[in-house]
């Protein structure tokens, strides 16, 4: 389907939408035009789609790679899920670089063992024809990476890492900051320089050295990988910062999974001044046994926790709330339920004082809500960043 398109596959439990930006930015910066299939958007030269799926079905994507060869554009950031991965819907599509960020628990509901979905996510580097680039820190991806070596051949097979010097690519964080982390590269055990990240947190760290092992794999040179990383200032709903003007700082993220739920929250522990304020659901008819995980870790490192709906689809929110709090009582956080969202936001910031952190997790860039068989329009962004400026400017104006 595209014999003269470059296509890098990223696929993973998280970051993958992350480590695509990056990545593309990277090329941009190199003088490539990009297109990108994901997540938030598939986006083709001046042209933009709305995502049905993170990968979508294999009608859609022939259609996206034929629009791509008529802007004859060379290069393609593409998110691989193992949806899209088990359904045949890359089958037809030369990879020619493969990433993996990581394998959590997620989507058991589909694929029913972490087993079946670790295969999954395999498959798509047995389509890769000139390189894979694996994080060796994440257990299943140094599993991955062993039996890459001994069974695929892949003429480039490379790992990441932030604990390990000898790794292919070595990354060293210098500093961490809620505007973002530093951190120096290495390629073979060689310091090519510094790069800096404008979104906090080590998974980010991650993110970006998956995106800038790529494209050293590929031949982008580090220039471009600096420039590409500075420029890029946010992934919409990705630790985006709402507020930050604000005495209270607001935080939405996109996290759905346990593993997903404890990077924000350690991350945002490490810098809280004041009190931490989660606000987050689970989805309905969704992988039901990692509830009550989540509900632990929210409870483990926030000061107080707002259950709320996600997407219950057609679920009783009731049910869902009632499994997450199985998780989350035992630990002892203070914590209300709230079914209506906005409702449960509206709570947290009212609840929030000087230097707290309100983060509101689960949906990130989503501007819906899946309740019944209704598509409800909502964003927590706007929720959130609305809320707070009406909470100060009523504060500033009874101070005034």
């Amino acid at each position: 389907m595209n014999k003269v398109i470059e296509v890098f596959g990223i696929t993973g439990t998280n970051g993958k939408t992350t480590a695509s930006c990056m990545l593309r930015k990277i090329l941009e910066e190199e003088g490539k035009v990009c297109a990108l299939i994901g997540t938030i958007e598939h986006q083709i030269g001046n042209k933009r789609y709305v995502p049905i799926n993170t990968t979508p079905g294999k009608e859609l994507l022939k259609e996206l790679f034929g629009e791509i060869s008529r802007q004859k554009i060379k290069d393609c950031v593409m998110e691989v899920s193992s949806h899209g991965i088990d359904q045949g819907r890359i089958a037809d599509i030369r990879i020619a670089y493969g990433g993996f960020t990581n394998l959590s628990q997620d989507h058991l509901d589909y694929h029913k063992t972490m087993e079946n979905y670790y295969q999954v996510k395999k498959r798509l580097f047995l389509q890769c024809e000139k390189g894979a680039c694996i994080n060796l820190d994440d257990r299943y991806g140094k599993r991955l990476f062993k039996e890459l070596h001994e069974e695929v051949d892949i003429p480039d097979i490379k790992g990441y890492s932030l604990k390990d010097v000898n790794a292919d690519f070595y990354g060293q964080i210098t500093e961490e900051k809620l505007t973002g982390s530093m951190f120096s590269f290495y390629e073979k055990g060689h310091c090519l320089g510094d790069l800096k990240t404008k979104v906090p947190g080590r998974h980010f760290v991650y993110n970006a050295m998956l995106a800038a092992a790529m494209a050293r794999q590929a031949g982008i040179s580090f220039s471009a990988i600096k420039q590409g990383l500075r420029q890029l200032e946010k992934v919409p709903g990705r630790m985006e910062l709402i507020g930050e003007e604000a005495d209270t700082l607001g935080v939405v993220d996109y996290a759905h999974t346990p593993d997903g739920l404890e990077k924000l929250l350690s991350t945002l522990a490490l810098f809280k001044r004041g009190r931490l304020i989660c606000v987050f659901g689970c989805g309905g008819f969704r992988d039901k046994g990692k509830r009550p995980l989540m509900g632990e870790i929210a409870g483990n490192y926030s000061d107080y926790c707002v259950i709320t709906n996600d997407n219950p689809r057609g679920e009783p929110p009731e049910n869902i709330c009632q499994s997450i709090e199985e998780g989350l009582y035992p630990t002892g956080c203070d914590y209300c339920i709230l079914l209506d969202r906005y409702q449960a936001i509206k709570r947290a910031v009212s609840l929030a004082t000087k230097w707290d952190i309100i983060v509101v997790a689960g949906k990130g860039h989503e501007t819906y809500q899946l309740s019944g068989d209704e598509k409800l329009p909502f964003d927590d962004r706007k929720v959130l960043k609305e809320l707070l400026e009406n909470k100060y400017e009523k504060t500033y104006n009874e101070t005034d």
